[in-house]
């Protein structure tokens, strides 16, 4: 809920994309209940009143506080009944969001009520009605059926940026006590889709109490001015018991099994010297770090650089050094290193819990573990130690000395999907998708074994498959066909991307997992309409995936909700997502199917796993 401005009435009207309502529609579904902070229009240099004749920025709003946003905290009219409303902000310097706690819980339809009652007023600008809802907030609770602060699940942010691809944000929780040390911190990230982002209160409650008064702040990182961000539901929530599968995944609190990236830090870490006072010819690349990236990069372990540096330099130093190479999506500049974490992990597509952070430096080690704590934070000192971590200790693969190569003939597709114009699917149909499908053969026995070790994100069932459970799937001896998925396009080759395993006579899969650099690709049409009609072609009736709910495999049931497949929950995490034959997929055809389906001979199969 918003905290409106005397004789300031900010109202608008806007058009939502389709794709935007509808996923911004679900969030009802998903919540029983949720708290009403009240947000409100601050600065982040807030000197209050002496700043305001001292400060060249100040602009007055009509009750005479600092305009720090272009045009208020913007109500938007979509034409359609709001159960979560939209608020429009366009930022300008030194803006923030800033609400106040503690908060109860309300079930959300008493809290949709609420808030519509509380417009009217709102809008004719009594702003003081909305301080005194807050302060009369306990009482109204108690009467509604309150929680405890502890009780929430997480706190919801859900929202879209409109003025860039990408807009990243710093949330502070600080207790009003001054005397109180306490601080907690994450940074989270809106795109031009609609996003949520879920942090679960226990992280937070870790270091604040949500039942004494506090702040809590949210942040663009960097220059705000220009920034405009369309905001929903910004409250701690409880998840609906029915939706809890279908939740917004959290952000992850305790690092991944196996380290996907390591990012590191440049002066006095990856070579001794300081650039900016040695040139890139001055700086000499420590002992051993050469060999220990060479050695990740084997191993399939991406690597990339998080630099407070000049840009350019440190380009030509790297390059200098047969360095630059190794480096994906290098952030090279003088902002948060957590901020540049975060970047590099939207463009590689992959979770910040399977992340390493090494720095020389302890304050940067200290921001960015406060920032994201699922990142494994090192010292530059621990480096040489490295591949002795059971984080690091990942088969070397012909897939994964490759791997590098294939995120940055990813990055190419990006840019060429940036500047295609036209639709998605025309620019797919442009790239000659080719998904080639083959039973399992001893050869792709190691690969499906570390796929398996690898994939959060798509693995519907959760999966992490042992090597001698790969071998048995050799022989058919459970009776069903396995399956490896391959995928190609006239950039480049990715490589075997996907898994599956089931019986087409039944129609049951009781396995799939896939990798996200395929994701949005038209790749799980393709294949599922291929695998629907070669189930209904065996006598099944119905396609049916074995489902199992795990931390980070909410886009994995995102997938096979958007084919079309219904969801039956057996109990909290286990279920069955089901569709009927004959069926068909949208996009199934962009991608051209090969498929070879004899068992492997004995000589494809005599070679060891």
């Amino acid at each position: 809920m918003k905290e409106t401005v005397a004789l300031d009435s900010a109202q608008a009207r806007m058009r939502l994309p389709e794709a935007m309502a509808d996923a911004r529609a679900t969030t009802f579904d998903l919540i029983q209940s949720r708290s009403m902070i009240v947000w409100g229009e601050h600065c982040s240099e807030c000197a209050a009143p002496t700043c305001y004749t001292a400060c060249s920025f100040y602009t007055p709003r009509p009750d005479g506080h600092c305009r720090r946003f272009a045009h208020g905290m913007e109500t938007i009219d979509t034409g359609s009944a709001n159960k979560t409303p939209l608020t429009r902000i366009a930022f300008r310097r030194w803006g923030k969001l800033e609400g106040r706690g503690p908060v109860g819980a309300l079930e959300k339809a008493d809290a949709a009520s609420l808030e519509q009652a509380l417009q009217p007023a709102l809008g004719l600008g009594l702003a003081f009605l909305a301080r005194r809802e807050a302060r009369a907030r306990t009482a109204k609770h108690q009467a509604l059926g309150q929680k405890a602060p502890g009780e929430f699940d997480a706190l919801m942010i859900e929202g879209a940026a409109l003025s860039a691809e990408t807009i990243s944000f710093t949330l502070t929780f600080v207790p009003v006590d001054k005397a109180s040390p306490a601080l907690f911190q994450s940074q989270f990230s809106l795109n031009a889709d609609w996003t949520r982002v879920s942090i679960p209160v226990a992280d937070i409650a870790r270091t604040i109490d949500l039942t004494q008064d506090y702040l809590v702040q949210i942040e663009p990182v960097g220059e705000a001015e220009g920034l405009e961000v369309l905001f929903g539901l910004c409250d701690f929530v409880t998840w609906a018991k029915a939706a809890q599968s279908i939740a917004p995944p959290s952000a992850p609190s305790t690092p991944a099994a196996k380290a996907k990236v390591v990012v590191w830090d440049l002066d006095h870490t990856i070579w001794d010297g300081i650039l900016v006072e040695d040139g890139p010819e001055g700086v000499v690349v420590k002992p051993g770090i050469r060999e220990m990236i060479e050695a990740l990069d084997a191993r399939g372990i991406l690597q990339s650089v998080a630099s407070k540096n000049n840009h350019d330099e440190a380009v030509a130093a790297l390059a200098h050094h047969g360095l630059l190479d190794f480096m994906l999506a290098p952030q090279i500049s003088w902002g948060p290193k957590s901020a540049a974490l975060a970047r590099i992990a939207e463009t590689l597509n992959l979770g910040l819990d399977s992340f390493v952070f090494i720095d020389d430096q302890p304050f940067e080690r200290g921001e960015v573990g406060e920032a994201h704590k699922a990142v494994t934070v090192l010292a530059d000192t621990e480096v040489l130690t490295l591949l002795d971590r059971p984080q690091f200790d990942v088969p070397v693969t012909p897939e994964s000395k490759g791997r590098r190569a294939l995120y940055a003939v990813e990055a190419a597709r990006a840019l060429a999907a940036e500047s295609a114009a036209g639709d998605m699917d025309q620019f797919l149909s442009s790239c000659d998708l080719v998904l080639s499908l083959a039973r399992l053969s001893a050869s792709d026995a190691e690969r499906v074994y570390e796929l398996s070790q690898r994939t959060n994100q798509l693995n519907i069932a959760a999966t992490r498959y042992s090597r001698d459970d790969v071998a048995a799937m050799l022989s058919d001896a459970n009776g069903g066909e396995a399956w490896t998925l391959r995928c190609s396009d006239r950039f480049g080759d990715y490589g075997l991307i996907g898994f599956a395993y089931g019986d087409p006579k039944t129609g049951l899969i009781r396995d799939f997992f896939m990798s996200c650099r395929v994701q949005r690709k038209r790749v799980e049409a393709a294949f599922f309409a291929w695998l629907a009609a070669r189930c209904e072609a065996a006598g099944a009736h119905e396609l049916a995936i074995s489902y199992q709910k795990a931390a980070r495999n909410g886009p994995a049931l995102e997938l096979f909700q958007n084919l079309g497949f219904t969801l039956t929950l057996t109990d909290d995490t286990h279920g069955t997502l089901a569709c009927p034959l004959p069926a068909s997929f949208d996009g199934h055809d962009i991608v051209r199917i090969e498929a070879t389906l004899a068992k492997p001979s004995a000589a494809l199969t005599s070679g060891a796993v």
